[in-house]
C-alpha cells in the first residue's frame, strides 16, 4: 500500500500512512495501550488515597509504592506522546485521547487527598468570600487566637469557623493572610456556594476551569494549525490530574485566561487578550511575565499598544482593590512570607544560592540565610528578565513562533525558581501541548519524586532528600534540554550553510 503524502511534525519528517495499513494499526495499538496503563496507573494511585486520610501517621502511608505507580503513569503519558505524534490526526484518535483524560480525571473525584493539605485553605478563603467578607482582612489565625473574643472573631467569624467541622483547624500556616487573588477566591466562594466545606465542590470548579483550558487549547492548535490531537500534551499528562483533581491545587484557575490571552494575540485582538491577561494575573501573579509577549504584536500601532495596556492595568487594578484595601505588611503577610522565604524542590536555584555564597565568601564577604535567598532570588529574577526580554526582542513570525515563545519564558519561570512544586508544573502544560519538547515533557516521570520528602521526613532524613533526591527530579531534564539546544543550533548552523550555497 502506498505512503500517503509526507507531513512534518515537531519539526521532524513524518511518513503518514493510511490509517488501515500495518504501521497506522501499530501506532494506535500503542497509544491505546498508553492510554490503558495510564489509566490503570491512576486507578492504582485512587485505592492506595484512602491510606493516606489527614492525621494518619505519615511513616505508615505508602509514600514510595504511591510515587512508583505516578512515575509509571508518567511514562505510559510519554509513551502515548511518542505514539500519537506518528499517528495521523483522525477523529477516533481525539475520541480515544479525550476519554482516557476524563476518565483518569473521575478516577481521583473518589480519592483521598494525597499529602497535600492546601485546599482546606481554599475552603477557609471560599467560605469567608463567599459570605461576603475580605478574605485578605481574617487569616484563620486570627480566628484561633486566644485572644479572640465576642467582637468580629468570637461573633460572626467565630460562627463560621465552627460550622466548618475541623477545615479551619487544618489550614497551614494560619497566621499568615491569604496569598489567592480576587480570582481565585471567587471560585473558592462558588465551590462553597454549590456545597460547604466540600472537597467535592472545590474539584468540581477546578474541574470546570480544567475543562476551559482544554476547549481554549484546542481553539489554539486550531488556529496554529497544529493536530487536535496534541492535546494529548495537556489531558493525560498525570501530574496534571493528580494535582488538580486528587489535591484540588487552585493552579488551574489561571490557565484558560492565560492560554485565552495568547490566543487573543495571535489572531491580533491585542485589547481582549490584556483583560484576558489581567483576569490570568487575578487568579495568580504569574502570568504577568506574559504581558510583554502578548502586547508584542502591538507595537507597530501604538494606540492600539497604549489602549491594550491600559485595559490590562484598569481591570487589574478593579480586581487588586481587595487585596490593597486590606494588605498586610507585617510578618504575617503571606504575600511577602511567599516571595522573601518560601524555597522548597528546588535544583537550580539552590546551585545559585550556594555559588554566590561561595564566591562572597572567597572575598571576605559573609551571608547570612535571609541575605543569600534575597541574592539567589535577585540574580535568577535577572535571568529570567533577560530570557522574557529574548522572547519579545523581534516579532513572532506566526502563532506556532509566539506560542513556542509563551513556552520559553513560562518553562523558564519555573525552572529558576526557589518554589517547584508538582503542581507549579501546571502552568508549562498547556504551552507544552502547543510546543511539546521531550526533556519537559519528562518532568511527568520525574516531579512524582517530590513526595518522597514527605517519606524521609518522617524519618528524620529529609536531608537525603533536599541534597540528593532533588537532583534526580531536574539534572535530567537540564540535561536533555542541552542535548537539544545544541542539536537545534547545529540544524540551524546546516540550515544557513544550505541557504549560502544555494545563494552562491
Amino acid at each position: 500500500m502506498e505512503a500517503a503524502e509526507v507531513e512534518r511534525r515537531d519539526g521532524e519528517r513524518v511518513r503518514a500512512r493510511p490509517e488501515g495499513s500495518h504501521l497506522g494499526a501499530t501506532v494506535s495499538g500503542w497509544l491505546m495501550a498508553a492510554g490503558l496503563m495510564l489509566v490503570l496507573c491512576l486507578l492504582g494511585v485512587t485505592l492506595l488515597s484512602h491510606r493516606f486520610v489527614y492525621g494518619t501517621e505519615v511513616r505508615e502511608r505508602p509514600i514510595v509504592l504511591m510515587v512508583g505507580l505516578l512515575t509509571a503513569a508518567g511514562v505510559a503519558y510519554v509513551a502515548g506522546w511518542w505514539a500519537v505524534r506518528r499517528t495521523p490526526c483522525a477523529r477516533h484518535t481525539l475520541i480515544w485521547i479525550l476519554v482516557v483524560g476524563g476518565v483518569a480525571r473521575g478516577l481521583f473525584l473518589f480519592s483521598t487527598p494525597i499529602c497535600e493539605t492546601d485546599f482546606y485553605r481554599y475552603l477557609w478563603d471560599g467560605a469567608v468570600t463567599a459570605h461576603g467578607l475580605n478574605p485578605y482582612a481574617h487569616a484563620p489565625g486570627d480566628v484561633l487566637s486566644d485572644d479572640a473574643g465576642e467582637g468580629d472573631y468570637g461573633g460572626w467569624l467565630g460562627a463560621l469557623a465552627a460550622s466548618s467541622g475541623g477545615v479551619i483547624d487544618r489550614v497551614n500556616h494560619p497566621r499568615l493572610g491569604s496569598i489567592y487573588p480576587p480570582v481565585a477566591q471567587g471560585a473558592f466562594a462558588l465551590a462553597y456556594r454549590l456545597r460547604p466545606w466540600s472537597v467535592g465542590a472545590l474539584r468540581a470548579v477546578m474541574l470546570l476551569f480544567d475543562t476551559a483550558t482544554l476547549l481554549v487549547l484546542l481553539a489554539l492548535l486550531r488556529h496554529a494549525g497544529l493536530p487536535l490531537t496534541c492535546a494529548l500534551v495537556y489531558w493525560w499528562n498525570p501530574v496534571l490530574i493528580k494535582e488538580t483533581v486528587n489535591s484540588a491545587h487552585m493552579d488551574v484557575i489561571a490557565l484558560p485566561f492565560a492560554l485565552g490571552a495568547v490566543l487573543l494575540a495571535a489572531k491580533g485582538r491585542h485589547t481582549r487578550a490584556a483583560a484576558a491577561l489581567a483576569l490570568a494575573v487575578g487568579a495568580k501573579i504569574w502570568p504577568v511575565i506574559l504581558l510583554p509577549l502578548v502586547l508584542r504584536g502591538a507595537l507597530r500601532f501604538p494606540r492600539r499598544f497604549f489602549a491594550a495596556l491600559l485595559v490590562f492595568g484598569l481591570v487589574l487594578g478593579v480586581l487588586m482593590l481587595p487585596v490593597a484595601a486590606t494588605l498586610r505588611l507585617g510578618g504575617d503577610s503571606g504575600f511577602i512570607a511567599y516571595g522573601r522565604e518560601w524555597e522548597m524542590n528546588d535544583a537550580l536555584f539552590m546551585a545559585v544560592r550556594k555559588a554566590i555564597v561561595s564566591s562572597l565568601g572567597v572575598l571576605g564577604v559573609a551571608l547570612d540565610g535571609a541575605q543569600s535567598g534575597l541574592a539567589a532570588r535577585a540574580a535568577t529574577a535577572a535571568l529570567l528578565a533577560l530570557v522574557a526580554l529574548g522572547a519579545v526582542w523581534r516579532p513572532a513570525a506566526n502563532t506556532r513562533d509566539l506560542c513556542g515563545r509563551a513556552l520559553l519564558v513560562v518553562a523558564a519561570l519555573f525552572l529558576l525558581s526557589p518554589t517547584q512544586f508538582p503542581w507549579y508544573f501546571v502552568w508549562v502544560i498547556p504551552f507544552l501541548a502547543l510546543r511539546p519538547r521531550l526533556s519537559l515533557l519528562f518532568f511527568a516521570v520525574l516531579l512524582p519524586l517530590y513526595y518522597l520528602r514527605f517519606h524521609f521526613d518522617a524519618r528524620d532524613q529529609v536531608g537525603l532528600f533536599d541534597n540528593g533526591i532533588v537532583w534526580i527530579e531536574f539534572a535530567p531534564v537540564w540535561a536533555l534540554l542541552l542535548v537539544e539546544w545544541y542539536r537545534e543550533r547545529c540544524a540551524r548552523d546546516g540550515a544557513s550553510r544550505e541557504e549560502a550555497v544555494s545563494n552562491a
